[in-house]
């Protein structure tokens, strides 16, 4: 009789831990994807300081000199959040991030290092708007001459004290450049990348005599170390915003708000 050939045994132990071990790999991948798909923030509370806040004098609005309360509005339609904005002052923003009391912050200021910084894209130095037949050549010739600028404008305010210049503060940046237009002022010290739009308009030609910028300092959304799922989807709207066409685009808005309003104070109480 032929001997039977023998069978080999249905290695059963080996497949289940292979099914094991794929089952294991398979909910790793799940949890890890689930961590970094968190749900966006229903409401996204964001830090700025008061004085970036849109402008208003009771009968007019202003354009605001910083773009944080603009960024803000865009950052959380990208997240499809309500936006709630949170009067912090540079003083308090680290407090408030570690606390929990808002989800970031946007800011200028140099800030706590533990906490991360997303830049924004968004980076200017100061720049002047004076007469054309100004005999300012150099920063350090505004030396007790009137400088303007704008409250939000804390870099402005620090050159202008560190230059000796004779501080003139306003509201909003429409209000400094008037001052530039009318004589009050031989200055209007505000950013450079903010500044370049509205003085290459035609009606600006006797007002960009210029300075070379000074040192840029970048917008930054700060947010706490331990917000690691809001970091992710932040970083993702962030980047997306970061677009060259959507900060012209921003500048252009603004110099051409910020020139409708130089231009109705101007005008509009004669036409009154």
């Amino acid at each position: 009789m032929s001997p039977k050939t023998p069978h080999s045994p249905t290695p059963r132990r080996g497949l289940a831990a292979l099914a094991a071990a794929a089952v294991a790999v398979v909910t790793f991948a799940t949890l890890a994807a689930g961590a970094n798909t968190a749900p966006a923030p229903a409401t996204l509370r964001v830090g700025i300081d008061p004085s970036t806040l849109p402008v208003s004098t009771g009968e007019r609005d202003y354009t605001n000199g910083a773009f944080e309360t603009v960024y803000a509005h865009e950052l959380a339609q990208r997240l499809g959040a309500t936006l709630t904005l949170v009067p912090l002052p540079h003083a308090a923003q680290d407090q408030a991030l570690q606390a929990g009391e808002v989800d970031l912050v946007l800011t200028r200021a140099a800030g706590n290092a533990s906490g991360r910084s997303l830049a924004t894209g968004y980076r200017s130095g100061l720049g002047v708007s004076m007469r054309s037949d100004t005999p300012v050549r150099h920063w350090q010739d505004l030396k007790g001459r009137v400088v303007c600028t704008s409250a939000d404008n804390v870099q402005a305010q620090e050159q202008a004290v560190r230059l000796g210049a004779q501080l003139q503060l306003h509201a909003a940046p429409a209000q400094a450049l008037v001052q530039v237009r009318m004589g009050g002022c031989d200055a209007a010290v505000l950013d450079h990348a903010q500044l370049g739009p509205l003085l290459a308009r035609k009606e600006w030609t006797k007002f960009t005599a210029a300075l070379p910028a000074t040192e840029a300092a970048p917008l930054v959304a700060r947010v706490a170390p331990a917000r690691e799922a809001l970091q992710a989807h932040l970083q993702r709207a962030v980047n997306a915003l970061d677009d060259p066409a959507l900060w012209a685009q921003r500048h252009q808005t603004w110099a051409s708000n910020v020139a409708f309003e130089v231009y109705y104070d101007q005008t509009g109480p004669d036409c009154h």
